[in-house]
């Protein structure tokens, strides 16, 4: 894996691959050198672009989960491999389907769920991080989507 600096965290936002870090339903979990990035957005927050390259869907009932594992200090960090579980949940109690894949490129490795936004509101999430070489981490955080 090749560090990733500030240029290339830039590039990541603009795939749209990190805007995670200046939109609401962020999250960072830190252990040590070991940090657990996450959000939650609607498709929509992505320029047009953006969600075309990542071969979504850049619709307001599109949801994307990203889920970025790095080690090392502020500015060279390199992104790890992961296993993910991610899981939703409506304010009801309704279950979510997050169908979670690796996206590869030349910064790294991050992680992109998509789910159906079927009604605004909140959804609740549940993560289960198992980062290559380290210890599974359970992060749970919630998210509220606006499409009516």
């Amino acid at each position: 894996m090749r560090p990733i600096r500030l240029r290339n965290t830039l590039a990541l936002i603009a795939l749209g691959l990190l805007p995670l870090a200046a939109i609401a339903g962020k999250g960072v979990w830190t252990k040590g050198d070991l940090k657990i990035r996450y959000n939650a957005l609607p498709a929509t927050a992505l320029p047009a672009a953006s969600a075309k390259q990542l071969g979504v869907a850049h619709d307001r009932r599109q949801g994307l989960l990203n889920v970025l594992v790095t080690r090392g200090k502020d500015g060279t960090e390199t992104s790890l491999p992961a296993d993910i579980t991610a899981r939703a949940m409506t304010e009801n109690g309704s279950p979510v389907r997050i169908r979670m894949r690796e996206v590869k490129d030349d910064n790294g490795i991050s992680y992109l769920g998509t789910f159906t936004i079927r009604h605004s509101g909140t959804l609740r999430f549940d993560l289960d991080v198992t980062p290559r070489g380290a210890a599974s981490q359970h992060i749970q955080f919630q998210h509220t989507f606006a499409v009516d």
